[in-house]
């Protein structure tokens, strides 16, 4: 899928981008239907990206999302301070993909510091994560259900969403992002 860059977004020397708050790399709808289309073949997908957070204060630091807005969404992984947090849609979680999944708070999984990161789905399982490719242990309270409510209409990006915090504005680098049936 082609991403188009916009707002504050500048190629990295480590072979990926820096996307400073406000700023995305987002693919058009229409080619993000190609998501949606392999995706409910098989009713479960895994997003990998690596990431390298500015700091671990920002909180709805939105790394890799397929959605229509802040309040609908087929899928977003998130930053949220020291945690990750995972947001799906399916038949048991609302048209925001909530209740999330955060990883647990004494892990301390979210670094600033270069990071493999991998959020999965299946319908028996639900949302699980993979930091540095070791699973967090936590277990998604909802249990797995069917895509069959995403929306084609939504946009698959990599984006960073986050208030500006005293350490300076969130930044994410060297994406290297992919989503696999």
């Amino acid at each position: 899928m082609d991403l188009t860059l916009q707002g504050q977004v500048s190629w990295d020397s480590n072979w990926g981008i820096t996307i400073v708050a406000g700023g995305s790399a987002q693919a058009t709808t229409q080619t993000s239907t190609k998501l949606l289309n392999r995706i409910s073949v098989s009713g479960q997908y895994t997003v990998e990206a690596w990431v390298n957070p500015n700091n671990v204060t920002q909180t709805k630091a939105y790394v890799v999302s397929y959605s229509g807005s802040d309040m609908t969404r087929n899928f977003t992984l998130a930053q949220d301070a020291m945690q990750y947090e995972g947001f799906n849609r399916s038949t048991n979680t609302s048209l925001n993909g909530q209740p999330t999944l955060m990883t647990n708070a004494n892990g301390m999984f979210a670094q600033a510091a270069l990071t493999h990161l991998v959020m999965t789905y299946d319908p028996v399982n639900g949302r699980r994560f993979y930091v540095n490719g070791n699973f967090t242990g936590d277990t998604d309270t909802v249990s797995g259900g069917a895509l069959n409510n995403w929306d084609s209409t939504f946009a698959f990006l990599i984006v960073m969403k986050s208030p500006v915090t005293a350490r300076g504005p969130a930044t994410c680098v060297s994406w290297q992002c992919t989503t696999s049936p």
